[in-house]
């Protein structure tokens, strides 16, 4: 088996354990797999996926911190900038940090990039709620 064919494995197991709310052991596996990524650079579609995936883990997990230092790391490679689900997902631990004016500048890039639908499609979670969205920005 080669390195991709175990990342692949990895990211598989890594979705298993999240889709069962085993966000840590989801983390342990996705940095197995990051850990086998010798140049991020080459890779950096893989690294940048295990990335958001790791700090949306942090984020189910309460931990917005980390959540936000894997995010923002993220935002570094290529076309992670036009993924409108990082900046949510950053603006929400933010704002869970209480860093409002940054919160706002996040969650505004991403309804630019996906519109209202992305604050729906979230909402769910009831860790961010829309109107507080609504009553700060004016959609």
């Amino acid at each position: 088996m080669d390195i991709h064919d175990q990342i692949e494995q990895y990211c598989e197991q890594g979705n298993d354990l999240f889709d069962e709310d085993d966000f840590l052991g989801a983390i342990a596996i996705w940095q197995k797999a990051l850990d086998l990524i010798v140049d991020p650079n080459e890779d950096w579609n893989e690294v940048l996926w295990l990335k958001v995936s790791i700090g949306d883990s942090f984020y189910m997990m309460d931990e917005y911190e980390k959540s936000l230092d894997s995010l923002l790391d993220a935002l570094n490679y290529p076309e992670a900038n036009e993924n409108a689900f990082i900046h949510f997902r950053v603006g929400q631990c933010q704002y869970q940090l209480g860093n409002i004016e940054s919160s706002q500048n996040s969650l505004l890039k991403a309804y630019m990039l996906a519109g209202k639908e992305i604050f729906d499609e979230h909402e769910e979670e009831g860790k961010f709620y829309y109107d507080f969205l609504s009553s700060k920005i004016k959609l």
